[in-house]
């Protein structure tokens, strides 16, 4: 009678598609060679028939899924970190010409560079002066480079307005790398938060019960073929895996749009720079021949030898919004990194069938009814990186209208943030550390320390 009855149990399970004496799909995983049948006595896997599966091979899985999930997750957040740091080297690589161009001081370009470092991180100490210092030498050293000799002091005194344009090309020029390199950090910053807090355990339990590409629950049957996760499971379990992250996904992709906008400014003021670099040389050679004390004092000047070239740079970015909107997008994610998806014949964390439930929208209130991720996401505060992009992005935007980004008033060096002000009634709200000066009628200014 015994015997029949374990006959009977090996046909039951064997008909209900697992091997006993084999389980090897699961055993390979986790390195486990005694994992045989059993059960069923499951927590995480939703299993109604014996199988390779108990509660000590579940929280293998999610170990060994803890240890593979999140480095996978945030795999496109790296490439797309080293991308984006490619083009900062380039523009760090324009900024300190722009200091080594000039016949400062030693001292001045040391000093120059310690407050261009700081501007970066949203801190600015640039003074008038400073600003007045690196204009002209900018604008001399240009002027020197295109006729191949050094500009005294006496002839740049004698081309003090002719000089005006390129003086203020060239801070413009200054301006707009700047504001590319700070656009940077916050970008980085950003996404080093990112990648700091782990993923929730609900994230890694959802993710064993999907099977998301290296297998979970779904390997429990240790049937013949894999079966790959649903599509629509896949989306909804990595999107809840990532549901702490909406804010930051939005402000990459915010940063990502501006900073290619600001490519192409920067692109603009260079070629404006060269174009008032031209044309100042052109006025010297006018100078030259149509004013005798001019000609007596500078006659050096008129360069036997003129280079006439000037850097050329590769203005196209290697990535574009796209790369900063996929970085954090289940959808690429599932098809891309996690490539391993069906549409068909998929697993659906039960079994072998359709996936019926439908996408939760990758919103806060989309999230909060997501089924397979329950629960808040990891905390991860940007709230400093937020202030500074409010900032910059006004920066981007007075640049891009021909303002001057070192006269604008928004928060410039002092992360101030200009909430709401009204006019009529002269009251303004301001989040700030320093001092501000509020204009608050067209004939009257005063100064708020907040």
């Amino acid at each position: 009678m015994s015997k029949i009855l374990l006959l009977f149990t090996l046909f039951f399970i064997s008909s209900n598609g697992v091997n006993s004496e084999s389980c090897s799909k699961i055993r390979e995983l986790l390195g486990d060679d005694s994992i045989t049948v059993g059960g069923p006595h499951n927590d995480i896997c939703i299993l109604d028939e014996p199988s390779c599966c108990n509660k000590a091979v579940e929280n293998a899985l999610v170990e060994k899924t803890r240890d593979i999930l999140k480095n996978r997750v945030f795999l496109v957040l790296n490439q797309f970190y080293q991308t984006i740091d490619q083009d900062s080297k380039t523009k760090q690589s324009m900024l300190t010409k722009v200091i080594t161009n000039t016949n400062l001081s030693q001292t001045k370009k040391v000093s120059l560079a310690e407050k261009f470092s700081a501007y970066q991180t949203g801190v600015n100490s640039l003074t008038t002066d400073d600003l007045d210092d690196i204009k002209t030498a900018s604008a001399v050293g240009s002027l020197s480079k295109i006729l191949d000799v050094t500009v005294s002091s006496e002839c740049q005194n004698l081309l003090y307005f002719e000089m005006e344009s390129l003086k203020n090309a060239e801070l413009k020029y200054l301006g707009s790398i700047l504001l590319m390199l700070r656009g940077y950090n916050i970008l980085t910053t950003v996404i080093t938060k990112a990648q700091v807090p782990d993923l929730t355990d609900e994230c890694y339990i959802g993710a064993v019960r999907g099977g998301l590409k290296f297998g979970g629950c779904e390997l429990c049957h240790d049937t013949t073929e894999f079966a790959h996760p649903c599509v629509k499971l896949c989306r909804n379990i990595l999107s809840g895996c990532l549901k702490g992250h909406i804010q930051i996904r939005d402000y990459i992709q915010y940063l990502a749009q501006y900073q290619i906008q600001l490519n192409k400014l920067v692109e603009t003021m260079t070629k404006e720079r060269d174009t008032a670099t031209a044309s100042l040389k052109a006025e010297v050679k006018a100078k030259l021949s149509r004013d005798k004390e001019f000609h007596d004092r500078c006659s050096a000047l008129q360069g036997e030898q003129e280079s006439g070239t000037s850097t050329q740079y590769d203005w196209e970015l290697s990535y574009d919004e796209k790369d900063a909107r996929n970085t954090l997008d289940s959808s690429w994610l599932c098809t891309y990194v996690f490539s391993g998806i069906s549409e068909v014949n998929c697993w659906n964390r039960s079994a072998v069938a359709e996936y019926k439930l439908s996408v939760y929208e990758y919103s806060d209130e989309g999230q909060f009814m997501n089924p397979e991720v329950p629960g808040d996401g990891p905390a991860i505060s940007i709230e400093d990186q937020i202030e500074q992009y409010k900032d910059y992005k006004y920066k981007v935007e007075e640049l891009s209208a021909g303002r001057d980004v070192f006269k604008a008033q928004l928060g410039f060096g002092s992360r101030v943030i200009l909430h709401s002000c009204s006019i009529i009634s002269r009251v303004c709200h301001v989040t700030s550390h320093s001092y501000v000066t509020l204009i608050v009628s067209r004939n009257k200014s005063k100064s708020a320390a907040v």
